[in-house]
């Protein structure tokens, strides 16, 4: 155990005295590119301009008749009715 152990610390230090011997630049290299500029086109991008919900809005409706309850999906976005009435 305590062999495996001086091997560990033994190659540990291997490595960090190999690592600060050798040390590496890096740097970031810049493009002397001249990037045209962007140039919008209003009349194509005029819709972009409303946003739309991607969700709808749906709930649940309740009604009570005869003394049962009844459940019915309703969409909200749209004021339509979802499926059937079923009962809770």
């Amino acid at each position: 155990m305590k062999v495996k152990s001086k091997r560990i610390i033994l190659s540990l230090a291997i490595l960090i005295v190999t690592l600060s011997a050798f040390p590496i630049d890096v740097s970031a290299q810049t493009s002397k590119q001249q990037l045209s500029p962007i140039t919008i086109n209003v009349q194509e991008n005029s819709e972009l301009r409303d946003a739309y919900p991607n969700a709808h809005a749906i709930g649940w409706r309740y009604k009570s008749e005869n003394g049962k309850v009844y459940r019915r999906q309703y969409n909200y976005s749209r004021q339509k009715w979802i499926g059937e009435w079923e009962l809770c």
